[in-house]
């Protein structure tokens, strides 16, 4: 029964002609650019106005927002990444600094306002949401003039 069984598995494999399969070559990671640290942006932004959106909902759900605030960490932590190794290319000084600042006051803004939907303190999460808003705001505005020297690329933004 097992030399079946072993047959019916290589059987195609060996009536193939044992032509041996191609090996893929793995490719090299590509440096970071711009467009990769805007999309981790992008999603950083988008991560957090869902955290925004659901703590303003009656009945915030804990398990998501959790779920959502390690997602946002993640990003940020992949746009950081992305910014240092834009910048260390371009030498654009001690800027990266300051992105990593802000997302840091984002993430630590965060956990406060999850803290405060866990409390089930309205009046802490009131005050906590214009917060992380400006915090998303200015990560927004900071990251494309720092990748691109430009305007800051229109991202959506809770308000």
């Amino acid at each position: 029964m097992c030399g079946s069984l072993a047959l019916g598995l290589t059987g195609p494999a060996l009536a193939a002609g044992g032509r041996p399969r191609p090996v893929l070559r793995e490719e090299a990671p590509q440096p970071a650019t711009p467009a990769d640290a805007t999309g981790h942006l992008d999603d950083t932004l988008r991560l957090g106005r869902r955290i925004v959106d659901e703590c303003r909902t009656a009945d915030p759900d804990l398990a998501l927002l959790r779920d959502l605030h390690r997602q946002l960490g993640a990003s940020a932590g992949r746009l950081l990444a992305d910014v240092r190794t834009h910048t260390a290319r371009h030498a654009a000084g001690d800027t990266v600094s300051d992105v990593k600042a802000q997302a840091d006051t984002l993430i630590k803004d965060l956990t406060d306002l999850l803290a405060a939907v866990q409390a089930k303190d309205v009046a802490k999460i009131t005050a906590l949401v214009p917060k992380v808003v400006a915090d998303l705001q200015a990560l927004a505005a900071s990251v494309p003039k720092l990748l691109t020297g430009a305007a800051p690329l229109p991202l959506p933004v809770p308000v």
